[in-house]
């Protein structure tokens, strides 16, 4: 048995300035590696944790930063664990996405489960790629307490997983605000759901991103 703690990444620029940020690379704002912090400080109260993964991406890996140096132990990266590849969406505003690409756009709004990003990944295919690594490296760390540092559709994706959802159910999935913590039990290539979008260590400084803006 694996437990695992997805956390999403802090507020990041993109989030800040209403960009599309898939692969690119964008940073932590100041409030964001606040509520970084916020949520180490959570982590360390609360749970036991032997190993860190993070998506190789600044926002991402960053956010894990605090917990990392707490405990003396070093951050994986992986680009396994990055936000969906948005091809040629990448750090385009949602209304110039709407204007130039307005079939696909439609899609990511109102079909997400089945959208793909003009030239990038689709929906399905992070699905994949995301719980395949997910599933791996907690085979890898039977017996221990895992976080990982993600984004916002890997969550999605990871909690459908463990709902027992292929990837046409991803839509059905509840959407995860910044810095927030979900935590998953992983055994016999199953994982089950403990606990979903936990963010009341953010206190005052929990965002909530407009529902439209998932990457």
């Amino acid at each position: 048995m694996t437990r695992i703690i997805l956390i999403r990444h802090g507020q990041s620029i993109a989030n800040f300035i209403g960009k599309f940020a898939g692969h690119s690379d964008f940073d932590l704002t100041e409030l964001g590696h606040r509520q970084a912090e916020l949520a180490a400080g959570y982590l360390l109260e609360n749970e036991k944790i032997d190993k860190i993964y993070a998506s190789d991406l600044l926002r991402a890996y960053n956010t894990a930063v605090p917990t990392a140096k707490a405990l003396g132990l070093e951050i994986t990266p992986a680009k396994e664990l990055r936000e969906i590849f948005a091809g040629e969406w990448e750090s385009l505003s949602f209304d110039q996405i709407k204007e130039r690409f307005p079939k696909d756009f439609n899609d990511w709004m109102h079909d997400f489960s089945n959208a793909r990003c003009t030239g990038g990944e689709s929906v399905a295919e992070l699905y994949e790629r995301v719980n395949a690594y997910v599933c791996k490296i907690a085979e890898e760390n039977d017996g221990k307490t895992i976080l990982i540092a993600t984004h916002a559709t890997p969550v999605r994706a990871v909690n459908c997983f463990a709902m027992g959802y292929e990837a046409e159910r991803m839509a059905d999935v509840s959407f995860c605000g910044n810095a927030a913590t979900n935590v998953f039990i992983y055994e016999n290539g199953k994982a089950t759901i403990e606990q979903s979008n936990i963010n009341g260590y953010l206190g005052e400084l929990a965002t909530e991103v407009p529902a439209k803006i998932r990457a």
